[in-house]
């Protein structure tokens, strides 16, 4: 809300008037307060806000009555997220000063509602607007900074009350029931983690991570624990990340295909399109832009795939839409291509920004975020539910206990329906943008659906065939070069598939298919009859091995038993750092340069830190230490979900300090 160099340029002058207006005999305290305020201003506008609190609170320490002060501790809180604390500067204006701005009885409003508090935020957003009937002489700040910022106020101050008045209402409370945990330092740190995305047994997670410098999305990946936690987040391998920014994935239900945001690489056509990729569990293989009409010269993003991958839903600024990023949706034609994408319609879409689509296996129900619908902070989550005539549902927003008066984005849904995941950058994070877990009463599912994969082959050789499959009531589909074809069934229903193939007999069957733990597929064989059988069977039948010949002369040797080996290592760190010493950088190369990564069976990482500073700081480098740790061998191709780290904090062993800032290695190998 507020312009950087806003305080810069008024906070001091206006002291500087105060200041002229003391007495002589007070005015050398005054110069020194002045002089904190100068300096905390130039502090804030080079974005050091802990610095400019300082600077702040050592003016009021020697005057209090510096009302210019609380404005400058205010924002200053405001842009460090510390709500209450800019509630109680902003307060405090109030309070000494009545007229002192107008713009303070917004900001308190905005306040009260991120502290949740929303009945005394809407009081305050209602002074505001009374005081709109005052001349703009009557107030100490009152320049064409401050007319600006109270035009975008008044602007959004009706949807402000709104949004209050729909928290208070317990009936817009639609999912009261939900408990809501962060995943924790393994997945989230002080920088932004979005776009959850699992695998249908919830053991693998992928995730959009924004480095350090805010100038690169990269894909990362973590595995469960045998505790049920999550492994320590690490880089997709260079197949899919670059230097450039990759967005948010979203797998196809059969495991084997992946959608995501590429940007500014070649072949783009906009600054960003909707990409495939081709995955191995936790391995990306192949990467290319899709085929046909869904991406173009505006921005393609955030791109949510049908359970079986027939239709792709995404965020575009194309032409043709209601204003900002709307939500759009692409048919998958036989030959693989995308059909020219259609509007999801003013139901969905609105003047402002719709993004981050998800869509539920049964293609019932669409989840997506909106800054346009009325909501409960800056953007929110929706669902909204299709009809029996084929349209979607006016939007319902997931209520309070999800949507905080923050940005909550990013939904996605368990493949049980029993759990979502999504993004929020509300305080109680680790910061910036985490990502969260939703524990739902009740499984959110319509009807349910089963994960069929079936496999057609050739009946005499077991050869997959590349065929044609056609299912009533469904579109045709088109296996893949081994055969193989998935499909989302609505469980408890028949499967009725045909197949007409050159050189095999026709093929019609009837399968029932039952509701089913989705966690593994429900597998259909399709067997193929030759139209020439013998001469098939002729052609691929195979001459049988010889018995083994047996040397009765000498003692056969038994086969040798590989046996587990342990191998550790030591790696120290640099005081209050998780970075290495050059040498110590060696030393660690040359020890994994050794091990065969294909004979690893377990690698234990347990960092530590010594005991200067506060248990909470030290358990935090000590994780950050066994991080780095985990990252570097994931990069030299050590198996994610073979890699166990721990961050166990300060030790008191009566060791040399040195000795403690560490991480402990223990690889186990076969022999």
């Amino acid at each position: 809300m507020i312009p950087k160099t806003f305080t810069f340029l008024k906070t001091t002058l206006l002291a500087l008037v105060v200041l002229l207006a003391m007495p002589l005999f007070a005015q050398k305290n005054m110069e020194l307060a002045v002089e904190n305020i100068k300096q905390g201003d130039i502090a804030f506008s080079s974005q050091k806000y802990q610095k400019a609190i300082k600077f702040y609170k050592d003016a009021l320490a020697i005057e209090d009555s510096l009302t210019i002060a609380y404005w400058g501790l205010g924002q200053a809180y405001m842009l460090l997220n510390e709500h209450q604390e800019a509630l109680n500067s902003y307060l405090k204006i109030i309070e000494r000063s009545p007229k002192f701005s107008r713009m303070v009885y917004y900001l308190v409003a905005e306040m009260y509602y991120k502290v949740g508090k929303p009945s005394r935020a809407i009081g305050y957003y209602e002074q505001f607007l009374k005081l709109q009937q005052i001349d703009d002489g009557s107030f100490t700040l009152a320049g064409d900074h401050e007319v600006a910022m109270e035009a975008e106020a008044l602007a959004k101050t009706p949807s402000a009350i709104q949004s209050c008045v729909k928290s208070l209402d317990p009936k817009n409370n639609l999912m009261q029931d939900a408990r809501v945990f962060n995943l924790g330092p393994a997945i989230n740190d002080k920088h932004d983690q979005y776009f959850p995305c699992l695998s249908n047994d919830q053991n693998i997670l992928y995730y959009t991570r924004m480095s350090a410098t805010g100038r690169d999305e990269d894909l990362y990946v973590s595995t469960k624990t045998p505790s049920g936690g999550w492994r320590i987040g690490v880089p997709a391998n260079n197949v899919f990340n670059s230097k450039l920014d990759e967005g948010m994935t979203t797998l196809v239900r059969d495991g084997r295909r992946m959608f995501f945001t590429a940007c500014k690489r070649d072949g783009i056509m906009g600054g960003c399109d909707i990409w495939e990729a081709i995955v191995d569990g936790m391995e990306v293989k192949e990467v290319n832009a899709i085929e046909g009409h869904p991406n173009s010269e505006k921005w393609e993003s955030q791109a949510a795939i049908s359970c079986d991958g027939r239709t792709l839903f995404f965020s575009s600024t194309r032409e043709g839409g209601l204003g900002g990023a709307d939500l759009w949706f692409s048919k998958k034609n036989v030959d693989g291509t995308w059909s020219e994408p259609k509007n999801l319609g003013p139901r969905i879409n609105t003047p402002q920004d719709e993004e981050s689509p998800f869509i539920s296996n049964d293609g019932q129900t669409l989840f997506f975020t909106s800054t346009g619908h009325p909501s409960f902070g800056d953007q929110d989550i929706y669902m909204s539910v299709l009809d029996p005539q084929g349209r979607w549902g006016e939007p319902s927003n997931l209520g309070p206990k999800i949507n905080s008066p923050f940005t909550e984005r990013c939904f996605f849904l368990s493949a049980d329906g029993k759990s979502g995941y999504f993004a929020s950058n509300r305080p109680e994070g680790q910061g910036g943008m985490d990502i969260y877990l939703i524990k739902f009463a009740e499984a959110i599912r319509s009807r349910p659906i089963t994960f069929v994969e079936g496999l057609v082959r050739d009946a005499t050789t077991e050869v997959g065939v590349s065929t044609i499959i056609n299912i009533t009531g469904r579109e045709p589909i088109k296996t893949d070069i081994d055969g193989r074809f998935f499909i989302c069934m609505p469980s408890n229903n028949n499967l009725d598939v045909r197949v007409r193939e050159s050189g095999y007999h026709p093929y019609e069957h009837q399968y029932t298919i039952p509701e089913w733990e989705n966690n593994k597929f429900y597998t259909v064989e399709i067997r193929l009859d030759p139209l020439e059988a013998k001469k098939a069977s002729t052609k691929t039948a195979k001459t049988p091995n010889p018995p083994p010949v047996v040397d009765t002369t000498t003692t056969a040797i038994p086969p040798r038993i590989r046996k587990n080996q342990r191998q550790n290592h030591t790696i120290i760190f640099r005081f209050d750092s998780d970075e290495l010493e050059a040498d110590e950088l060696e030393k660690f190369v040359d020890f994994i340069a050794k091990i065969n990564v294909k004979d690893i069976q377990r690698v234990e990482i347990n960092g530590y830190a010594d005991d200067i500073g506060d248990d909470r700081y030290n358990l935090e480098l000590s994780e950050k230490r066994a991080k780095k740790i985990a990252s570097m061998l994931f990069q030299r191709g050590y198996p994610i979900n073979r890699i166990d780290m721990r961050g166990l904090g300060e030790l008191r062993d009566g060791k040399e300090k040195k000795q403690n800032r560490k991480v402990e290695l223990k690889i186990i190998t076969l022999e």
